[in-house]
C-alpha cells in the first residue's frame, strides 16, 4: 500500500513542530488518530520514522529521507492542482515560459501581459532562470518556450531570433572615466562587479578579458541586476549590464552609463523551443512574441 498524502502531510507537520499533538491539532485530528496514522505509515514503509520521547518527536535517519521526498511530492501535487484549476476556470491551454533576467528586466513582462489580454483562455506560467538552465529545461520538457541570449549547438532545439539588447558599462557618477564610450579592454584596469559565473554576461566578460590577455578583476559577484547596481553605487567597481534592464536604477543610485564599443555589446535574444511541432497554445505565444519583437 502506498503512503497517502494526508499521512505524509501529518508526518511533515510532526517533525516541523517536534510535536505530534501540535501536528494533530493542525491537521484537525485527535491525537490518538494521528498517532495511529503515523504508526501505519511506519508499518507500510517497514522503518521507524520518528524518535518518540516525553519531549516530543524527532525524525530518524529514514524519517529525514522521507521528509525530502514527501515535501517534493506535496509540492508536485500543489502544482498539479494549480494547473488543473486553470482548466476548471475555462482555460484551453497552458504554456510554460522560462526567461533569463535580461528579458525579464526589459520587454518580456509587457509582451506576456499583452498576450494574456489577447488570449485570456491560455495560461502562461513564467519563471526566471539563467540561459544555460533554460536550454536544459527545454530539452528535459520542464519548459515549453525559453528566452535566452545565445544559441546552443543542439539539433533537438530550435532557436528563433526575437529581440536585441545592448550591454553598457555602468559606473558611479564620480568614476574617473569621463568619456561617453569605452572599449571593454580599457575598463580592465578597474575592479568589476558582476553576476554569478553561470550568467551569460559573466561568461562574455571572461571571454573578452581572455581575448585582451588581461586579468578580469571581478571583486564582487551577486545574483541580481539591482545588487550589481548597489555595489557600483557603493564604489565597489564597474559593472556590465543590459541598458534597458539597468535604466531603472540609474537616477536613484546616481549611476552613469557608458557605451561599449565592442561588437559583442549588441546581443541577439532568441526564443528556444524543441525541434518538433508546437501545440496550439505554444504556437500562439511564439507568434505573439515574435510579432511584438518586430513592432
Amino acid at each position: 500500500m502506498r503512503p497517502d498524502l494526508d499521512s505524509l502531510a501529518l508526518f511533515l507537520r510532526a517533525i516541523e513542530h517536534g510535536s505530534l499533538s501540535k501536528a494533530a491539532a493542525e491537521s484537525h485530528m485527535v491525537l490518538s488518530a494521528a498517532s495511529r496514522r503515523l504508526a501505519i505509515l511506519e508499518e507500510h514503509l517497514g522503518v521507524a520514522l520518528l524518535n518518540r520521547t516525553s519531549r516530543g518527536v524527532t525524525p530518524t535517519g529514514a524519517g529525514e529521507s522521507l521528509a525530502v521526498h514527501a515535501r517534493q511530492i506535496l509540492r508536485d501535487v500543489d502544482r498539479m492542482r494549480a494547473d488543473l484549476s486553470d482548466y476548471a476556470q475555462g482555460a484551453t491551454g497552458r504554456v510554460r515560459l522560462h526567461a533569463n533576467a535580461s528579458a525579464m528586466g526589459q520587454f518580456l513582462p509587457d509582451d506576456v501581459a499583452s498576450f494574456r489580454q489577447r488570449y485570456p483562455e491560455i495560461r502562461v506560467s513564467v519563471e526566471e532562470h539563467r540561459s544555460v538552465y533554460i536550454v536544459q529545461a527545454i530539452r528535459d520538457r520542464q519548459a515549453d518556450v525559453g528566452v535566452i541570449t545565445s544559441e546552443a549547438a543542439d539539433p533537438a532545439l530550435h532557436f528563433i531570433p526575437y529581440r536585441t539588447d545592448r550591454l553598457v558599462a555602468i559606473v558611479r557618477q564620480k568614476h574617473p572615466w569621463r568619456g561617453r564610450e569605452v572599449s571593454f579592454e580599457e575598463l580592465l584596469d578597474y575592479d568589476f562587479v558582476g553576476l554569478e559565473d553561470d550568467s551569460a554576461i559573466s561568461r562574455t566578460m571572461e571571454d573578452a578579458a581572455m581575448s585582451a590577455r588581461k586579468v578580469l578583476r571581478l571583486r564582487v559577484r551577486v545574483k541580481s541586476f539591482e545588487a550589481v547596481c548597489r555595489m557600483i553605487e557603493a564604489g565597489m567597481g564597474v559593472g556590465i549590464l543590459p541598458e534597458g534592464a539597468a535604466v531603472t536604477y540609474r537616477k536613484e543610485m546616481k549611476l552613469r552609463f557608458i557605451n561599449l564599443t565592442d561588437a559583442w555589446a549588441s546581443r541577439r535574444m532568441y526564443l528556444c523551443t524543441r525541434q518538433e511541432a508546437l501545440s496550439f497554445p505554444q504556437r500562439r505565444l511564439v507568434d505573439h512574441l515574435l510579432a511584438r519583437g518586430m513592432s
